[in-house]
């Protein structure tokens, strides 16, 4: 697969992404859109925004451009998410909200959680939670939630096969909101 691909993707799907995710549905820490080669097994495989999608005055905006080994947090959900199922490329974080977890199974998305308050000192969250959620289901799910801890934002990771599949599910899940 040719890494600009893979680039041209990312930047895509932010634009979009920035276009169709409500401020409400928007971390204080911002959202960034991963997308990882096949196969992809380091941080360096995963492409992201450099930046994030952020909220500029009533809209959202992409800032920084799309490369490789441009973020931690997404790159280690993605990874974990390809140990279990490589189809599994692409993931995007957003807000999130407690009256959305019960709606989200009730629209069919398959919908793990872990717990960040029981983490062991020095280990990757999203590593560590990303697992928990996949193994406690038995597969990858659409979504994986977290209602955060003290100085760690509650947080929903979309997952999916690349970012126009992951888009399309986002497009479901914030149109009811």
């Amino acid at each position: 697969v040719d890494r600009h691909v893979i680039v041209r993707a990312v930047e895509d799907g932010a634009a979009v992404a920035a276009r169709i995710i409500p401020l409400a549905w928007t971390p204080e820490v911002g959202v960034n859109l991963g997308y990882a080669l096949p196969g992809a097994t380091s941080l360096a495989d995963v492409c992201a925004l450099e930046g994030r999608i952020i909220r500029v005055g009533e809209r959202l905006q992409a800032t920084g451009p799309a490369r490789f080994g441009a973020s931690r947090h997404v790159a280690r959900i993605i990874l974990t998410a390809m140990r279990y199922d490589p189809r599994f490329r692409s993931a995007i974080n957003l807000k999130y909200r407690e009256k959305n977890r019960t709606r989200l199974k009730k629209m069919g998305f398959v919908v793990g959680t872990f717990a960040r308050e029981r983490e062991p000192r020095g280990a990757s969250t999203m590593e560590r939670g990303t697992e928990q959620a996949i193994r406690r289901l038995g597969r990858v799910p659409d979504v994986i939630a977290d209602r955060g801890s003290v100085g760690k934002e509650a947080m929903i990771r979309i997952l999916g096969e690349e970012p126009a599949d992951v888009l399309r599910k986002v497009r479901r899940i914030v149109r009811g909101a």
